[in-house]
């Protein structure tokens, strides 16, 4: 017999990234690819992504 190929199984996010709590289908917050618990975590998540990105360009320029 043929062996049946499965396909890569993707596992749904369970939890919040920002806060970890575990997120309820009916209070979903889609934003980026990315599921959060409500709007306030996703603010958090692009505020912690935009202080990250500011320190990575002042470590870049080289000083005169």
């Amino acid at each position: 017999m043929a062996e049946a190929t499965k396909a890569p199984v993707v596992e749904e996010v369970k939890n919040c990234p920002a806060c970890k709590k575990p997120l309820k289908k009916a209070r979903r917050f889609y934003r980026n690819g990315a599921y959060y618990c409500n709007n306030n975590c996703f603010k958090k998540v692009q505020a912690t992504a935009k202080d990250a990105k500011a320190a990575a360009e002042k470590t870049e320029q080289p000083q005169a």
